[in-house]
């Protein structure tokens, strides 16, 4: 039971180095760009609008990572029911693909499947718990990728379970 504690206080503090990293370069590109405005960058109204939408995009970042911490702090303080059910993995990551038909084709973003999976790939989970992982990735694949590009999703079978890799390209 100690080694437990152990490993659990070793994952915090991980955790915490990791999120305190992501907060940290979106912060500083704010502040990089709220210095260049401050100091002449504000006379050129293109190079200005240009540093207000990075300054957007990253505050957005930042508001994420707060939400996804609300959402981790939600699950250590309550006792949060699950609802595990039989679904299809695939038939769920194509509902969620075309949520976001719209997105993608304002930035010309393509989201693709790495190879042609012969369905179903039946697992059991929450499936509004996976929904919304899946939701969070590919919202921040698109917000945080450059126009004209790629999102390739893969799955791989490990045994009892499928591992999800989203790849920008």
């Amino acid at each position: 039971e100690i080694s437990v504690l152990k490993d659990r206080e070793k994952f915090r503090r991980e955790f915490i180095g990791n999120i305190s990293h992501e907060l940290k370069n979106p912060i500083f590109n704010i502040q990089g760009y709220i210095y260049s405005l401050m100091h002449g960058a504000n006379k050129d109204p293109k190079l200005s609008k240009q540093y207000l939408k990075r300054t957007s995009k990253n505050i957005d970042r930042i508001i994420t990572i707060i939400e996804d911490l609300d959402t981790i702090s939600e699950l250590e303080v309550k006792d949060i029911k699950t609802d595990f059910k039989p679904f299809d993995l695939l038939e769920l990551t194509e509902d969620v693909i075309e949520l976001f038909d719209e997105k993608c084709k304002k930035k010309n973003i393509t989201i693709f499947f790495r190879e042609k999976y012969n369905g179903p790939m039946n697992v059991t989970g929450d499936i509004n718990r996976i929904k919304q992982v899946l939701v969070n990735l590919i919202d921040n694949g698109i917000k945080y990728n450059f126009e004209n590009s790629r999102i390739k999703i893969s799955f791989f079978d490990m045994d009892k379970n499928y591992l999800v890799e989203l790849i920008i390209e």
